[in-house]
């Protein structure tokens, strides 16, 4: 049998793209290409898995207008990867950045099991919420190292 072309490889990506999209909106999609063994990509998981986060969670997709300055909340973004080949997506190089006014926020990784796929988060706490104001949030998807999406949302915080 044999291997299927970089070409095919991206088609197949792109299409597993855009039925994640449609089944998870709130979150960017990316399904990688290169095989990793099933136990690394449980171990990885099992490392990662349920984090836990403060307050109500904050979609940078659909964010409120505004939010009670003060309050709890969290940011949890990242990439879905598609079963046997989570390696390009599941990588050190492969995160969502998120920045506030234009400053990096510290995150956490979390890895969830969705069976057929893992997906790979970052989470950001805000335990004492943000002070009043407008903020701009800016998240960066980076898949192996390159940005493939960048998200800019604004609330006023009152």
């Amino acid at each position: 049998m044999t291997q299927p072309t970089n070409q095919f490889r991206r088609r197949r990506t792109l299409l597993v793209v855009a039925f994640a999209l449609a089944a998870l909106a709130a979150f960017s999609i990316v399904a990688a290409g290169y095989a990793t063994p099933n136990s690394a990509a449980r171990a990885a998981a099992a490392q990662y898995n349920n984090k836990p986060t403060t307050g109500t969670k904050i979609s940078i997709f659909g964010p409120p207008a505004t939010f009670a300055a003060g309050t709890p909340f969290h940011i949890e973004h990242g990439l879905l990867c598609a079963r046997p080949n989570v390696s390009a997506c599941m990588n050190a190089q492969s995160h969502f950045d998120l920045y506030l006014d234009g400053v990096l926020q510290p995150s956490t990784v979390d890895i969830d099991n969705l069976g057929d796929f893992l997906l790979k988060s970052n989470l950001t706490n805000y335990p004492t919420g943000l002070p009043a104001g407008t903020h701009t949030f800016v998240g960066v998807f980076v898949l192996n190292g390159t940005e493939v999406g960048t998200v800019t949302r604004t609330i006023t915080f009152i």
